[in-house]
């Protein structure tokens, strides 16, 4: 169950389609999201803008007609110190108070919706040296013995107040400094809530635009996958035809090397020389189609059969086959590995792995240089691994190309890849063989000093 599960991740992790859903979806979902959050800062910030301009011109109004009151009283009074509160009205039923500070610092007028707040009020404006006509917001803490009786009808424990102060100045005589204060609480948590409310309804939104996004990604990929799999089905229907007749190909190649009459003619022996070497490079290219296009079906990971096997002799085996190969190129062949390497995997794919990774080492180090293969078994948190180690003294990968080199008929240097005969695969059908195994495979390379291939298959 546990293998199962793991190759299921795996392949949707693998599947190109699933990750082009996941980009569309991602990018569509994104693109709502930066539009929605757009709309909701605009929308907020206007209405914030709007209301609190309405507040600020209503509290400008109100310290207007204030002020007028004063002015008519004391222009009848002969001392300017005093004033007779009882003959100013108090206008508005949103204002929390008004007062008025004489030099000094001494209170000569005032009022103020509940009385028990005055010292609370003039605490607040004890330290604050206004500017002309300045605006000031003005937080107030209540006492909790106020917020639970007398004042109960504030139901914050903190006010919020938008605050105005004029200079009153009577026949070129500056008589104090009026205080006008409005209750703002209500307005600023209205706001909290307004916002609070458009989070929620984005949030909302945002879930159903990545609903909408992954349904609408989906529709769009859907002539695309068809596609992919005819594709898919006539690369693989037609590796497998024409492995038939390329096989009847080789064995007359063959049959035509042991005729005297052609052998001992040179160029008769060049051609066929030639036709033998290139239906073997077809019938790789097309074992190699066949192998990948299969690897791209549904049951890929259901084909590998995983049996308990010693690792070694697959290995010594695959040095062995490519010794000729080495030994043109005057390439000193080198493994290290324990007596017995038993593992749980599929012998063939892994075998076909090994081969790969070695023939590419061989092909581009240069005459004279160094192949190594090293292969041991270890543990970690109760699971074993095996590591296999293919270092190469060859002509190294760029950074460039590092990411890119497991990809199909990609080739870092396509000039040189032609000259020893590479179509792009290899790696590509090796990628394959790890992740079939829930393995990983690293490269680290360096130009002109050569690569190194690590990999690691769990059992």
């Amino acid at each position: 169950m546990k293998n199962k599960l793991l190759s299921f991740i795996l392949k949707n992790k693998q599947d190109m389609f699933r990750l082009t859903q996941f980009r569309l979806t991602a990018l569509y979902s994104g693109m709502l999201m930066i539009f929605l959050t757009v709309f909701i800062i605009i929308v907020y910030s206007l209405l914030y803008v709007i209301i609190t301009n309405d507040q600020e011109q209503r509290i400008m109004s109100l310290a207007d007609q204030e002020m007028k009151a004063i002015e008519d009283i004391l222009i009848q009074q002969t001392n300017p110190d005093f004033i007779d509160s009882q003959n100013v009205v108090f206008l508005s039923e949103d204002q929390s108070f008004f007062y008025v500070i004489n030099p000094r610092g001494q209170l000569i007028m005032g009022d103020e919706v509940n009385k028990g707040l005055r010292p609370i009020f003039l605490e607040m404006l004890k330290d604050w040296t206004p500017e002309e006509n300045e605006l000031k917001y003005v937080d107030v803490n209540l006492p909790l013995h106020m917020h639970m009786h007398e004042f109960s009808r504030f139901h914050p424990f903190e006010l919020k107040l938008l605050t105005v102060a004029r200079p009153v100045i009577i026949r070129n005589h500056f008589v104090g400094i009026l205080y006008v204060g409005m209750d703002t609480t209500s307005l600023f948590r209205l706001f909290k809530w307004l916002l609070m409310i458009l989070i929620g309804l984005a949030v909302l939104f945002i879930g159903f635009a990545v609903l909408l996004s992954h349904f609408m990604s989906k529709r769009a990929l859907v002539p695309i996958q068809e596609s992919y799999n005819r594709q898919r089905e006539f690369v693989a229907n037609a590796s497998h035809e024409l492995r038939t007749p390329l096989s009847v190909i080789f064995s007359s190649v063959e049959a035509l090397e042991m005729d005297e009459e052609i052998t001992t003619n040179d160029f008769s022996k060049k051609i066929l020389h030639r036709l033998r070497e290139e239906v073997k490079r077809t019938t790789k290219l097309i074992n190699d189609l066949l192998t990948l296009a299969r690897s791209d079906s549904e049951h890929a990971f259901l084909e590998l059969i995983k049996e308990s096997f010693d690792f070694r002799p697959h290995a010594e085996r695959t040095l062995q086959s490519l010794e000729e190969l080495a030994t043109k190129k005057e390439i000193n062949l080198h493994f290290d590995a324990p007596e017995s390497a038993v593992i749980f995997g599929d012998a063939d794919k892994l075998t076909q792995l090994l081969y790969i990774l070695l023939d590419n080492a061989i092909k581009y180090t240069p005459n004279g240089g160094d192949v190594s293969l090293k292969l041991h078994i270890a543990s970690y948190k109760q699971q074993r691994f095996l590591m296999i180690s293919i270092k190469d003294t060859g002509i190294g990968i760029s950074r460039e190309d590092i990411g890119r080199i497991f990809d199909r008929f990609y080739r870092a240097d396509k000039a040189r890849t032609r000259q020893h005969g590479g179509h792009g695969l290899g790696l590509s059908i090796a990628k394959w063989i790890v992740d079939a195994h829930q393995g990983s495979i690293e490269v680290d390379s360096e130009l002109g000093k050569g690569t190194e291939f690590i990999v690691k298959i769990p059992f």
